[in-house]
């Protein structure tokens, strides 16, 4: 029997050239539970690693990637901030390997960096660069393919600790679905190295939750994505602002450029950018799960209803703020499990680059592109190519 995938049969997607995708952003809560358990095998090794690290006075941490691998780091700079305290930056392999006198300081840095495929020439070239400008430098490395040349790189340096991902979440499709999640999550994980073991169990309870909505999610997203947009306009506040960027790239990459798309926070929105709404744009609204920030994109979200003529307003959040706007285009609602991370964004975060994928993915497939590689002439790849790295 056929398997089915978002309520249709996988032949439906292989017909389309869509499976990779599709597979890569369903399976999404088993890999999940697989990355949790592989860190709890690890676990004394982890707290070992990153206690040490950590206790290192006026240690620098700073996240880095290229691309969707970046824009994790732009989420946990405000996450690790709003959970733990710590004042944690990120800065993209591509801005360090091309002004290093501007982000590489000689002084105690924790870099954490992450990556699919371990291939890109930046990624690499970021770590030579850090490694020659930084006395005291410590790593993390977060790769999706443990035979890379990053992570075989990582393995033999001192001082870093190398983390694999499940093989299958370094996906096979064009976009980075699952990649992101699980390497958002890993790092995640290891800042909560004390209580890992609790925190991988939030893991699974995210997994489960995400698993009984996927298809309503998937659904929303279909039907939003029927709409004949050309500009499209993600917003969220705190670690959703860069789910924002996030969801920025995820659109333009799936539809090959045919929704041209941006991002913001909603009160910098007001600034000047807001402009850019006419007919054919669609703002969605990442609503926070924390109470006081909230206020703030809710208010937006009322400013733009009251202004509304045809461009089209989507909001995304908790169920428990079903009631706290009305006016809009689409609503789409879904729960965080009340007992995993209380007080943290991951919840509202994860269901929110769910639906982001989901969207993305059906507005390609909407368009008649070969969603599994939406750019066919290799303008942009899979695997950045065509970089010069200049050595310092």
């Amino acid at each position: 029997m056929d398997r089915l995938i978002f309520q249709k049969p996988k032949s439906y997607y292989a017909e389309r050239k869509a499976v990779f995708t599709a597979e890569e952003i369903v399976n999404q809560p088993v890999l999940w539970k697989e990355m949790g358990k592989a860190l709890l095998e690890r676990k004394e090794e982890i707290a070992g690693f990153m206690e040490e690290i950590l206790a290192i006075d006026h240690i620098r941490i700073l996240f880095t990637g290229a691309g969707s691998s970046a824009f994790i780091g732009e989420t946990m700079q405000y996450m690790m901030a709003n959970e733990l305290g710590l004042h944690v930056e990120n800065i993209h392999t591509t801005d360090i390997v091309s002004a290093p006198d501007s982000t590489l300081l000689n002084m105690p840095t924790l870099l954490i960096s992450c990556a699919r495929s371990g291939e890109s020439p930046e990624s690499m070239a970021a770590i030579r660069f850090a490694r020659k400008r930084i006395t005291n430098l410590y790593q993390v490395i977060i790769v999706c393919d443990n035979n890379s040349s990053l992570a075989k790189m990582g393995r033999e340096m001192e001082h870093t600790l190398v983390l694999d991902m499940p093989a299958a979440s370094c996906d096979r499709g064009f976009a980075m679905t699952s990649s992101v999640s699980c390497m958002s999550l890993a790092s995640w994980c290891i800042f909560h190295f004390k209580e890992i073991e609790e925190y991988v169990n939030f893991v699974g309870l995210y997994a489960d939750s995400l698993a009984k909505e996927m298809d309503s999610i998937a659904e929303s997203a279909e039907r939003i994505a029927q709409n004949d947009y050309r500009r499209l306009i993600w917003l969220g506040s705190g670690a959703l602002k860069g789910l924002a960027r996030e969801a920025c790239i995820k659109s333009m990459e799936l539809t090959n450029g045919y929704v041209h798309a941006g991002y913001d926070a909603p009160a910098g929105f007001r600034h000047g950018p807001k402009t850019v709404i006419n007919e054919k744009t669609m703002t969605i609204h990442f609503i926070s799960n924390q109470n006081y920030t909230a206020q703030y994109d809710l208010d937006f979200v009322k400013e733009l209803i009251g202004e509304k003529h045809d461009n089209l307003i989507v909001t995304v959040k908790e169920n428990r703020l079903k009631n706290e706007v009305t006016g809009g285009d689409y609503e789409v609602g879904y729960e965080i499990p009340s007992e995993a991370g209380k007080g943290s964004e991951m919840g509202a975060y994860l269901k929110c680059l769910v639906f982001s994928q989901l969207l993305s993915f059906m507005k390609s497939l909407e368009c008649g592109l070969n969603t599994d590689n939406p750019c066919p002439k290799g303008e942009v790849n899979r695997v950045v190519q065509g970089v010069s790295i200049y050595e310092i």
